[in-house]
């Protein structure tokens, strides 16, 4: 397949889809913040691009992400995430995933992108898994749950950043000239 070294807009992302699903092609789309990218990232994109023939990434805009996170994050903004996602070899296709979080939303995202399989790590809250389920079963689409390798979460690193280097237990030592 032809990667698209282009982030994609929407409105590109389904016109190509519309070709690929003429030749035949499954649609496996995952979703994601993608924020501190680390090894579980990594994981979850090369197993969701193993089950399908053109995986479509959705990165979470930066006011999604303060909207369903805190306003602390994302750490890193959209733009660098983006290009991070884009540039693995797994990955087909990158857009930036600007919906609101509701099941509206993300069935006409589904149903447009015409996706076969949407992927989620294990890991993923229940509440959320299951409404994400609803959405899939609504458009025809299988939900499949993607086990990675490394059990961690961008907030985990962030919390033993935290704890490792807080005030109290940091020292700073200079270094020999």
């Amino acid at each position: 397949m032809l990667k698209h070294k282009t982030i994609l807009t929407p409105r590109t992302l389904y016109e190509l889809v519309k070709d690929l699903k003429r030749e035949g092609k499954r649609i496996g789309i995952t979703h994601g913040a993608f924020d501190l990218f680390h090894y579980a990232h990594l994981d979850l994109l090369k197993k969701s691009a193993s089950i399908c023939d053109f995986l479509i990434v959705g990165v979470d805009s930066d006011k999604s992400i303060a909207a369903y996170k805190t306003y602390k994050r994302p750490i890193i903004n959209q733009r660098f995430r983006l290009r991070i996602v884009n540039e693995l070899d797994c990955v087909d296709a990158v857009f930036v995933k600007d919906i609101t979080l509701n099941r509206e939303a993300h069935v006409k995202l589904y149903k447009d992108l015409m996706v076969d399989i949407v992927t989620i790590g294990t890991r993923f809250e229940e509440k959320f898994r299951q409404i994400i389920k609803q959405e899939t079963d609504e458009v025809g689409a299988k939900l499949i749950d993607i086990d990675t390798e490394q059990d961690i979460s961008t907030t985990s690193i962030i919390d033993s950043i935290i704890e490792k280097y807080n005030e109290s237990t940091f020292q700073y030592v200079p270094r020999e000239q």
